[in-house]
């Protein structure tokens, strides 16, 4: 690892964690044990460094999900890793202090991943639901429709306002989200593949836990 992939890795360590408005530049440089000079010679700003973090793990998002759709699995066993995707950003990145920094000191980065977002999902679940309902697991209605519904949930629930508001962590409202989205969109047949690949990776995780 170079020193520069070095300091993004702590910083989204550190800013999706707590936030990036009040640490200062200072505290940074200190908990990771480096110089504010080593630092501004790769970001010259902490702006410049929030947004370089927050285009990085866009990359690494990205890059995960393409590699799940251009899998050759079948289109549940995608549904189900693009899912376990996003609810690992939920519970193990992304904080309600990072995204509430983002939309308040951050707006133009703000509107520029909500549209990376928007991009994102439009592209490559509209892949997977094709596949889908040539499977049959996955009913046959206009994709722009359930991709519509898709997005404006995810909008509307997995954001600062309504999070807070409602007492939610992130990652409760994706899992209620993304499960209520999911039974919508599977046919009878696509809903007992769907059931059995959850159930089985239960069995996995629950067989791990006891070793």
């Amino acid at each position: 690892m170079n020193v520069k992939e070095k300091i993004l890795n702590h910083a989204e360590e550190i800013f999706f964690l707590n936030g990036f408005h009040k640490i200062t530049m200072d505290e940074f440089a200190s908990s990771l044990k480096m110089s504010k000079k080593t630092i501004y010679k790769y970001f010259p700003s902490k702006e410049d460094l929030v947004k370089a973090t927050a285009h990085s793990f866009m990359q690494k998002i990205k890059s995960e999900i393409e590699s799940v759709v251009n899998s050759k699995h079948h289109s549940i066993e995608k549904i189900v890793a693009i899912v376990n995707i996003i609810k690992n950003i939920g519970l193990h990145k992304m904080s309600e202090k990072w995204l509430e920094d983002l939309r308040h000191h951050q707006p133009s980065l703000w509107k520029e991943i909500n549209s990376f977002r928007t991009k994102m999902i439009n592209k490559n679940i509209s892949i997977i639901f094709h596949q889908g309902v040539k499977e049959g697991y996955i009913i046959d209605v206009p994709h722009q429709i359930i991709i519509n519904i898709f997005m404006s949930s995810v909008q509307s629930i997995v954001n600062p306002d309504f999070i807070m508001n409602n007492n939610f962590s992130i990652s409760e409202a994706i899992d209620s989200t993304l499960k209520i989205l999911i039974n919508g969109i599977l046919t009878e047949k696509g809903k007992k593949v769907y059931n059995k690949l959850i159930k089985n990776k239960m069995q996995v995780q629950n067989d791990s836990d006891e070793e």
